[in-house]
């Protein structure tokens, strides 16, 4: 329900508060005074976008502020799912700068137009005679039987289920897509697996150790050399390093009883010699074993080329990153019989859900089929009863075979305006005025069957006048003993039921005018709808049909 609507600096609004009835509020004004402008600051709140037209001041922001009882519209899963705080009075603001930015807020919490327009549809439903337009939507044609069938949580149901089994089906046809193309491409993994496995890349250290090796056997020869002359230096028969270093070792050892210093060098020779003995020996090993292997050349030469060939093949750098993607072949290669396995279980998983839906289908489609009967008869009935005596509604519904969000139904509206007339769409034969009566009869039949946001009724009664709008008006009356209505209306019978009146009117200041709005009490109500009924300002007698008018209407 909402509670109180506050506007800062919009449009001609410089800032007004209107607090609603929970029951039927009226607002009433002259052309132009700024009901419809009102209707477009609340509008702000239910998530449209902003014109560049909002501000009355240009230098300052625009606020918008909706207070709302939402105690009764189970929301909490809502508040949950996108991290807001609940409050059983919610309040909704809407912020616009003069550089054009606009910010949103559900309980001083930032949310985006998308989340308010989700929170804004369970709260208000607007109807201005462009907007019964709506009557035409097919999803809400079917509502509505399913409204008066008395299975409108049994078609939410059905709808999870079967958004649940589209995004199955888009998951399946995915897994087919992801599996074709992995069975198309299987011959050339099998090939790329095959010469990797034939490579036989075990060592990721082998490209480095045959790079060195190769190296080795290109420059045997010089190593040789190198070797031998250095072994010779060491190990000169007549006259070599090895020699001399046993000279020098003897000649300590004579000496290292005499000091300390004398035994530390002595030690230290002594290790000297020996590695140098060592080296020695290594230079001789070492002499002997190089070899000159053309056939080993060759076949490292050949090795490397392999290796340096899978490398450039696939744009990798080394062992390691071949082995890495050996692997990963291995994995898609896997992952074919595992794409079968898991499209067979899901294409399970569809079918079983696919019989379960229709099944809610087929039980819905039933209910709906006895419910228009009845839906038929009831409109019939209430339109005649607003002197639209000839009118008829008709409803068509065709089962399919195909499942949709909707069910098997495809539904129509017909709509006849006189008799023997052929019922057509509504959209081809209703004027504006049948229309807000059809409107009008359709929500009164829903009222009693579903908990209705707050309806707003923007001029609906165009169109009608005379014993049709008294009619109108006492349906009105009766809509509201148990729902929030806002009615912004020009006809005197309309005005005359609130529970609650305000009326809008302009304010000249200077070179500025202001829309302000004024809540009546009994006697500016009986001057309101006087004025209404006769004009400004209104005769006594025009008073005393005011008065006698709220009389007559007041029990609705």
């Amino acid at each position: 329900m909402l509670q109180k609507l506050q506007v800062q600096n919009y449009a001609i609004i410089d800032q007004v508060v209107v607090n609603f009835s929970d029951k039927l509020t009226i607002i009433t004004g002259e052309t132009g005074a700024g009901k419809s402008i009102l209707l477009g600051a609340l509008s702000l709140i239910l998530g449209n976008r902003a014109t560049n037209n909002v501000f009355r001041n240009p230098d300052k922001k625009c606020i918008i502020e909706g207070c709302f009882d939402i105690r009764e519209r189970n929301l909490q899963a809502f508040f949950e799912q996108y991290n807001l705080d609940y409050e059983n009075e919610t309040i909704i603001r809407r912020e616009i700068t003069p550089s054009g930015k606009s910010r949103t807020f559900i309980n001083d919490t930032p949310v985006t137009l998308s989340i308010l327009n989700q929170l804004a549809e369970q709260l208000i439903n607007l109807h201005a005679q462009h907007q019964n337009l709506y009557l035409n939507n097919k999803g809400y044609q079917l509502q509505i039987i399913d409204g008066v069938a008395e299975q409108l949580k049994e078609v939410d149901k059905y709808r999870k289920d079967f958004n649940s089994y589209v995004e199955k089906i888009k998951k399946l046809q995915n897994l087919k897509a992801q599996n074709q193309q992995l069975l198309k491409e299987l011959d050339y993994i099998n090939f790329q697996l095959e010469e990797l496995e034939n490579a036989a890349l075990e060592d990721p250290n082998e490209q480095i150790a045959l790079e060195t090796e190769l190296k080795q056997l290109e420059n045997a020869e010089f190593i040789q050399a190198n070797l031998r002359d250095s072994a010779a230096l060491l190990g000169n028969e007549e006259s070599s390093l090895v020699q001399y270093l046993e000279v020098v070792e003897k000649n300590l050892n004579k000496i290292a009883e005499f000091g300390k210093e004398y035994e530390q060098l002595n030690d230290r020779f002594k290790s000297v010699a020996i590695e140098v003995n060592d080296i020695y020996g290594e230079l001789q090993h070492l002499s002997d074993s190089v070899e000159h292997n053309p056939e080993r050349t060759h076949w490292v030469q050949d090795r490397l080329n392999m290796i340096l060939r899978l490398q450039n093949k696939h744009q990798l750098d080394s062992i390691a990153e071949l082995q890495a993607l050996y692997l990963n072949l291995s994995d898609r290669k896997a992952m074919v019989n595992t794409q079968e396995k898991d499209i067979e279980v899901l294409a399970q998983q569809c079918d079983k859900l696919q019989v379960k839906l229709m099944k809610q289908a087929k039980k819905i489609s039933k209910k709906r089929q006895k419910a228009i009967p009845i839906l038929e008869g009831q409109i019939n009935k209430m339109l005649k009863q607003m002197e639209m005596k000839e009118a008829r509604i008709e409803i068509a519904l065709e089962v399919n075979e195909k499942l949709s969000v909707d069910g098997l139904d495809e539904v129509a509206f017909l709509f006849a305006a006189n008799r023997g007339s052929q019922a057509v769409p509504l959209k081809k034969v209703a004027s504006g005025g049948e229309l807000s009566r059809l409107m009008l009869a359709i929500q009164s039949l829903l009222a009693s069957t579903t908990h209705l946001p707050t309806l707003i009724f923007d001029e609906i009664d165009t169109g009608i006048s005379g014993e049709v709008a008294i009619k109108v008006g006492k349906l009105l009356k009766r809509l509201s003993k148990n729902h929030q209505l806002i009615c912004i209306t020009h006809l005197p019978q309309i005005a005359s039921i609130g529970d609650t009146h305000y009326k809008i009117y302009k304010e000249h200041t200077g070179t500025k005018t202001i829309s302000q709005i004024e809540r009546l009490d009994n006697e500016t109500r009986v001057e309101e709808i006087g004025t209404i009924l006769s004009g400004a300002p209104p005769s006594e007698e025009a008073k005393a049909n005011a008065r006698h008018l709220m009389e007559m209407m007041k029990e609705g």
